[in-house]
């Protein structure tokens, strides 16, 4: 009997998540019963519910012996994450301590999609600890699910995602279900090593072994952590090299760590021609901070590069942390952050963005066309690695920067309409689109607690639709339309 009715995939990845993130609510359950917290009760329903639903969805997808479908892939891109924000605010929606279910909700979809906002009307380390490290753990499995769908999902709607700018990677996109599991299985372990690695360089740097996981977990999913101030209240030179270490880490391709650890081969990371552009940038901006600070005299020189390197990667890797007040930085320093939130990190990694190998493209097919230009008769190909870019993927690059950047200005206009100037619904817009929450605070905007419901909804959709690519929602659409059609 077909039980998913055609949507055995589908129902088998969703359960799969819904699985995942009700053994992952047990973590806290048992840290608060340990420390002898109230607030352990608080995870025990939502858990049970999470894993009866994923049970049950399993059961739907037990027969998945076929390939991927793209409506399956579309579907799961987009309704996962309201299975996981719905799932994942329960134990704030139980505890009381949000002010509406659309504050929980909010509160968890910027968790789970790494942006690190927040609409509470006091800074969230006042949370109690189990639900501070509920919020952790959902930041670290928003970065993983992105893992899952960079193995799965994601290549089945959009060839330019990276696996087919990167065929040079040991990991490759197939549509059979045992495939996939394997390169999620691989995607997974470099992610967990990494965050592993992370919180040994920051227990180094002082924090305590608990402290040290929880920041590393935030940091690999470029979430920014529990509050963007944590580096500056801190005040740690130790601390802040083991953060930058961290959102290196976060912004590297996961493909190509993976590549690099089963070949023994490390130059491997540096003879990739994206995280090569990755470093460039790095190094161009972060001089570019540096020297304007210095020169304006906000800092004597090392301060200006300590903190002008370490908000450049900061940016960059879109994770927002401050180790300095940016925001009141000159206006120029902040419109060169805000410029690196759209590049992002590399593909393939936990951070939000256009992505580095995008913007390579991009690049390197604005000077094919200049060259066209002057010698109109010679043939002029677009190569990265040495590897041709077909004119599909070229397409679809284009297409994507349209519908990005359109996508912006629309919900800038629509945002703006809450009473904030255009700046700061642009901040906001922006730190939505790209995960990177601390671009709001770049012009004012420090928490959306004063925001009306339908605003924090507007931005959850935002925050949603920077992580599943576009596409994703795009053919969702066009596949209810059909739908549509055919019923009535």
């Amino acid at each position: 009997m077909n039980q998913g009715k055609g949507l055995e995939l589908f129902w088998l990845l969703m359960g799969r998540m819904a699985l995942i993130i009700g053994l992952f609510m047990l973590i806290p359950f048992l840290t608060a019963i340990l420390r002898q917290e109230i607030e352990a009760w608080l995870f025990l329903a939502p858990a049970a519910t999470a894993i009866i639903s994923g049970l049950g969805m399993e059961r739907l997808g037990a027969d998945h012996s076929r390939q991927l479908t793209t409506r399956e892939s579309a579907m799961f891109m987009v309704l996962v994450w309201v299975l996981l924000g719905a799932l994942g605010a329960m134990p704030y929606i139980i505890s009381g301590l949000f002010p509406s279910v659309t504050a929980a909700i909010f509160e968890t979809i910027a968790s789970l999609t790494t942006t690190g906002l927040s609409c509470l009307f006091f800074d969230r380390t006042a949370l109690p600890p189990a639900l501070l490290l509920w919020h952790s753990i959902m930041s670290w499995l928003g970065g993983l699910s992105f893992v899952i769908m960079l193995a799965t999902v994601m290549p089945q709607i959009s060839g330019c995602f990276g696996l087919s700018l990167s065929v040079r990677q040991s990991i490759f996109f197939s549509p059979v279900w045992n495939r996939m599991s394997k390169s999620v299985r691989q995607g997974a372990s470099v992610y967990a090593i990494l965050t592993l690695l992370a919180a040994g360089l920051f227990w180094l740097a002082g924090l305590t072994p608990f402290e040290a996981l929880t920041r590393a977990m935030m940091t690999l999913s470029s979430s920014g952590g529990v509050s963007i101030y944590t580096f500056l209240n801190e005040n740690n030179v130790l601390l802040e090299l083991a953060g930058m270490a961290a959102m290196l880490f976060s912004s590297i391709s996961l493909l190509l760590c993976w590549k690099a650890w089963n070949r023994k081969n490390w130059w491997l990371l540096l003879k990739d021609t994206e995280f090569r552009a990755f470093m460039v940038i790095l190094l161009a901006f972060g001089a570019m901070l540096s020297l304007y600070l210095y020169l304006m005299g906000v800092y004597d020189l090392a301060a200006s590069c300590r903190y002008g390197f370490f908000q450049a990667l900061s940016f960059l890797s879109t994770n927002g942390y401050a180790s300095a007040p940016f925001w009141q930085w000159p206006d120029f320093t902040r419109y060169l952050l805000f410029i690196l939130v759209f590049i992002g990190g590399c593909m393939g990694s936990a951070a939000g963005g256009l992505k580095v190998m995008r913007i390579l493209v991009l690049w390197r097919m604005a000077w094919a066309e200049l060259k066209r230009t002057l010698h109109p008769h010679m043939v002029i190909a677009v190569k990265v690695d040495g590897l041709l870019v077909p004119a599909k993927i070229l397409g679809r690059i284009l297409t994507f920067l349209f519908l990005y950047m359109a996508i912006f200005v629309i919900f800038s206009l629509l945002l703006s309409l809450t009473g904030i100037d255009m700046m700061q619904a642009m901040g906001l817009a922006a730190g939505c689109l790209t995960s990177t929450g601390s671009t709001a605070a770049l012009f004012g905007v420090g928490t959306l607690a004063y925001f009306p419901d339908w605003a924090k909804l507007l931005c959850c959709l935002l925050m949603i639709l920077g992580r599943i690519e576009i596409f994703s929602f795009l053919v969702l659409l066009d596949v209810s339309h059909h739908i549509m059609i055919k019923r009535w």
